[in-house]
């Protein structure tokens, strides 16, 4: 579907001006529901922010022939059940909507939404950044049913460091203090520096 073109805005050139892209979007808006994520946040604006990255992901993707196969599978639904899949985006981006209603929502759906995203990310880009990373290993000792028993998804360095058997203990912000810098420090050189633009 595309859209009438809009008026980019062309604010005075500043040390604030900072300029936006879809990979900048789309990775920004993962990596900030990630940290919400791990500090056990509000639970709306992570799903905002986790559907707005999958939407930028997929549109990227879907140009070089790697769409998010959510949203591909989507397409094909009826629309009644991706209208009930979607409500509560829809809910919390649109002030107007039901704007007297309260609705429930199962909040594990943000971590599925950032899971995809990431896969996205990977298909795209060949690779995780180490919060990606953090996030990936942790989701996966919270919901073990998304996976199978062996963990070959992760990198090698991951699992060879020990970090794994230790990752599901404590909160999740216990979690991201005691891991963040175990990641930073390992090499994961082809996995936690992108460059989309070469």
């Amino acid at each position: 579907m595309s859209r009438k073109p809009r008026k980019k805005p062309k604010p005075d050139p500043s040390p604030t001006v900072f300029v936006a892209d879809k990979y900048k979007a789309a990775i920004g808006q993962l990596e900030s529901a990630i940290l919400l994520w791990f500090n056990e946040a509000d639970p709306i604006s992570i799903l905002v922010l986790a559907s707005n990255a999958l939407d930028c992901y997929h549109a990227i993707g879907k140009t070089k022939g790697k769409p998010s196969w959510l949203k591909e599978r989507m397409e094909k639904w009826p629309l009644s059940l991706v209208d009930r899949m979607t409500y509560i985006q829809d809910f919390a981006k649109h002030g107007f909507m039901d704007l007297e209603e309260r609705t429930p929502f199962e909040t594990s759906a943000t971590a599925g939404l950032i899971l995809f995203s990431i896969e996205c990310h990977w298909n795209i880009l060949g690779g995780w950044t180490p919060l990606m990373m953090l996030f990936w290993a942790r989701a996966l000792t919270e919901f073990p049913r998304w996976t199978t028993d062996d963990l070959s998804e992760l990198p090698q360095i991951v699992l060879q460091s020990g970090i794994i058997d230790e990752i599901g203990r404590g909160t999740r912000k216990e979690c991201f203090e005691s891991f963040q810098a175990t990641l930073e420090g390992l090499p994961l050189s082809g996995l936690s520096r992108f460059n989309p633009y070469r």
